[in-house]
């Protein structure tokens, strides 16, 4: 619960920020103190393509009130909303109505106001997942001393129950969650006695193994997000015929206080278990942010989990990295790893990966040849990259030579134009025997292991020129 908390302060600083840059972007664009038609236009055009908000509003002393189509906002409930306190940023929050909704007012200059209003749904669906929305019954978020937003189902505070708080700078969320709700706690009275004794004994055990992974406690995680002592490493993507550098792959290495350094396989699946991948890139982006050479491209992993979920807009989520990392989305390849299968059936994939597409992110297929990740991707995905898992490129310099497999796979991407980058490259005979098929993109410890950047942000040299 205190990580679930933490995530809804989090975000809901995340929701904030985003409506300010919102309504501050879309300020510049009006001309100040004019409410006319073409006023209203653009007004109605923003609420269109906003993921924020879906009415927009102007107000100012000289050109009176405009808004854009359909919105049900009158100028007396902004001017009541002004009256409570000075701004220059005034929220609210309105359950009254029969569509609830959040209120967002940025004062751009004395006397003119850009208004935002957004349907509650909206930001409930960023914040708690439809699975928890059961399970968490009663929710308030303030920023500040003002109500920001607020949801009860609950008549009277059961005994089974969960509470728990957390603070972020502005923003306090508290959350309620019940143990039990409708009629599971009847089937569980049921077998309650010989479910006790048994529980008695397994459960510590159960959390414990729950909470941790391979020793690893969720706790120290956490913390160490907070820290900052995850730090991203990267290897470069070179062109194997003359080792010019064309990206880098970020990768997350961690250095406990006290256990030393932790294997990825230890804390990447833990992290996603509990919903922290996506803490981890923001953090790790942060890390690198300005760093990246202007002549390459970086590439990060993205599990298929993180492409569907519905906590937060895939698109906004890798806008946001690319804004953290100061690069444009044509120099972020998004590699997409499979640590479940992915359903190519699902539209919510396809249209995301289409988005993407069309946002200008290359999409990559890692491990490709491994797991799930095979022809059925291609034919459904079409995606500009797929990466050989090293286990076809570590044969190359063995007895097996598996020439018939990895021969289809290069054959198979040429014909469909897409690019291919060999993972795991180690030898030059590997590199010469890749160079013959006409892949030049390689990765590897023949080029360059995993490391930070130097302090002169040049980045990690490959090891041949």
């Amino acid at each position: 619960m205190d990580s679930r908390t933490e995530e809804v302060v989090a975000a809901t600083g995340n929701y904030l920020n985003r409506g300010i840059d919102a309504l501050t972007v879309l300020g510049h664009e009006l001309a100040p103190g004019v409410c006319d038609a073409t006023t209203e236009f653009r007004l109605t055009e923003a609420a269109i393509h906003s993921d924020v908000f879906d009415h927009f509003a102007y107000l100012s002393n000289q050109g009176g009130y405009c808004r854009s189509a359909t919105n049900p906002l009158y100028p007396v409930q902004v001017g009541q909303l002004i009256s409570t306190h000075p701004g220059p940023l005034w929220l609210s929050f309105d359950d009254s109505t029969l569509t609830p909704y959040q209120l967002f007012v940025l004062e751009q200059r004395p006397g003119h106001y850009l208004i935002g209003m957004a349907k509650s749904s909206h930001l409930l669906d960023r914040l708690v997942t439809p699975r928890d929305r059961d399970f968490v019954r009663r929710i308030e978020i303030q920023v500040g001393q003002r109500l920001f937003y607020a949801r009860d189902s609950l008549t009277q505070v059961p005994w089974l129950s969960l509470q728990t708080s957390q603070v972020q700078g502005q923003v306090r969320a508290e959350m309620m969650a019940l143990l039990f709700s409708g009629d599971h706690w009847r089937r569980w009275l049921t077998y309650s006695l010989p479910l006790s004794l048994t529980l008695g004994f397994i459960l510590p055990v159960l959390m414990i193994q729950r909470s941790s992974h391979q020793g690893v406690l969720l706790d120290d995680l956490i913390t160490a997000l907070r820290r900052g002592e995850i730090a991203p490493v990267f290897q470069p993507i070179v062109h194997g015929g003359n080792g010019r550098v064309k990206g880098f792959e970020m990768m997350a290495r961690w250095t406990h206080p006290t256990l030393g350094k932790i294997t990825p396989d230890t804390f990447i699946p833990m992290m996603e278990q509990h919903g922290l991948l996506d803490r981890l890139l923001l953090s790790l982006a942060d890390q690198a942010r300005g760093k990246l050479p202007s002549t390459a491209y970086l590439s990060i992993n993205l599990s298929g989990e993180q492409l569907t979920q519905g906590l937060r807009d895939p698109l906004s989520f890798l806008l946001e990295i690319c804004h953290r990392l100061e690069i444009g989305p044509d120099r972020l390849m998004v590699e997409i790893t499979e640590r479940h299968a992915l359903d190519y059936d699902c539209p919510q994939l396809q249209d995301t990966l289409a988005i993407l597409g069309q946002a200008g992110f290359k999409l990559a297929f890692d491990d490709f040849g491994t797991g799930h990740n095979g022809i059925a991707c291609l034919r459904t995905f079409s995606p500009d990259v797929i990466k050989i898992d090293k286990s076809y490129v570590h044969t190359v310099s063995g007895e097996a030579i598996q020439k018939p497999v990895l021969d289809a796979i290069i054959q198979l991407a040429r014909k469909m134009d897409v690019e291919v980058i060999a993972e795991g490259v180690e030898t030059d005979a590997q590199r010469l025997f890749l160079l013959d098929r006409g892949v030049t993109s390689m990765q590897g410890y023949l080029f360059g292991r995993p490391a930070h950047w130097h302090d002169s942000c040049r980045p990690p040299q490959p090891a041949i020129a």
